[in-house]
């Protein structure tokens, strides 16, 4: 009996995986995919090999790419929203992927030397013989662009279409394979196109997506971000939610003693649209949100703990009971019961206070999913060809 419900129950299971990937062939990447050279275009070296190997079922991508000539690099992206690491030589890459429709949105933060930002957008033509990736590679030295073209193997010739073989080096940001640099100048902006632009500031609302506090965070950790509303500019969505925004804690500093309180400050770097059109700014925090704990100074974006007080002349009285307690009996063994009934709840006060004081500091305390409010420090210009909402 159990066995034929289970059966029944496999068989359904089957079938609505069958139907979701008969429904959605769009969102299917698998496969063998080779780079077109002469189709794609960025402004530098591209960071993937020429040869990209996708294998994917409803809960994951995994991918492997390189020759034959050396071993390929794996990697994986959970498709239900949770975080994936992956080590890739002296690199460790945390990667989130969300649905655009039809597109896939994948954010890494690889942690190395110099940490950076990688932001895709990947997308298979509905003949599904191409795959289109385009990638912002965002560092300290700057933003790379890069629209990077696959197709399908077997349908494809790369030798005929000018690609060549990967060369030996590795990319100095990614550590990956990397083609020889020959790949055509994204072609610029004619001066006709139309600009929009999104004013000096304009706030932005933002949805934290990972903790950061005083107690654990240091200068230089990075903070990530989303958009919780549309930003519109001349009749048109400019910023829709849930785009990408990437942050710096630039200090942060320990809650100290009785009376000293955390120190956290915050800056904001870039925002990515989910096209992965990048803009690069240095804008401040302006407010934060409940559960968030502490005072934000919006003219340095600085947010200071504030302890929490709450029960603390509850935790301080029992503290001093068990103090009396322990000292009374102290002292009858001693034959002085009023002097270490003394004693005993003055170290008992002591040792409430002691733990209160150590155990409610004045942190300053974002965590996952507080709402901030971002306050552009300049205006973020797009033309309408970036903006295909």
């Amino acid at each position: 009996m159990l066995w034929g419900r289970a059966f029944q129950v496999a068989v359904v299971f089957l079938c609505s995986v069958l139907c979701i990937s008969a429904a959605d062939p769009d969102r299917d990447f698998s496969g063998a995919w080779l780079l077109d050279g002469n189709a794609s275009r960025g402004q530098s070296t591209p960071a993937l090999a020429e040869r990209l190997t996708i294998k994917q079922d409803e809960f994951a991508i995994r991918c492997s790419a390189g020759s034959a000539n050396e071993s390929p690099l794996q990697w994986s992206y959970l498709l239900n929203g949770t975080e994936t690491k992956t080590r890739v030589g002296s690199e460790t890459r945390s990667s989130i992927v969300k649905w655009e429709g039809a597109a896939l949105l994948i954010n890494t933060l690889v942690s190395a030397s110099t940490d950076y930002t990688v932001m895709d957008r990947w997308r298979v033509s509905r003949d599904r013989s191409t795959l289109t990736i385009t990638r912002q590679v965002v560092g300290r030295s700057g933003t790379a662009e890069h629209v990077l073209v696959y197709r399908r193997e077997g349908q494809f010739n790369s030798r005929e279409t000018g690609a060549s073989a990967p060369a030996a080096a590795t990319n100095a940001i990614t550590g990956e394979p990397v083609l020889p640099s020959r790949l055509p100048a994204r072609p610029a902006e004619s001066a006709n196109s139309a600009e929009i632009v999104v004013p000096v500031g304009t706030h932005i609302a933002l949805a934290l997506r990972n903790a950061v506090d005083t107690k654990h965070s240091h200068e230089g950790d990075r903070v990530y971000l989303e958009t919780l509303v549309p930003v519109t500019a001349d009749n048109r969505v400019v910023i829709p939610r849930g785009s990408f925004v990437n942050g710096t804690i630039t200090e942060s500093k320990p809650a100290h003693g009785v009376k000293g309180k955390g120190e956290l400050f915050l800056r904001f770097d870039s925002l990515s649209l989910p096209n992965g059109v990048t803009r690069d700014f240095r804008s401040r925090l302006a407010s934060a949100s409940s559960p968030a704990r502490g005072q934000v100074d919006a003219k340095e974006g600085k947010v200071t703990g504030e302890r929490d007080g709450s029960g603390d002349a509850r935790t301080v009285a029992l503290g001093t009971g068990i103090g009396a307690t322990v000292g009374g009996i102290a002292g009858s063994a001693a034959g002085h019961s009023l002097g270490g009934v003394g004693i005993g709840a003055a170290a008992g006060a002591a040792a409430g206070l002691a733990s209160v004081l150590h155990g409610k500091r004045a942190e300053a305390v974002l965590p996952q999913g507080t709402v901030v409010d971002m306050i552009l420090d300049r205006d973020l210009r797009f033309s309408s060809a970036e903006l295909p909402f």
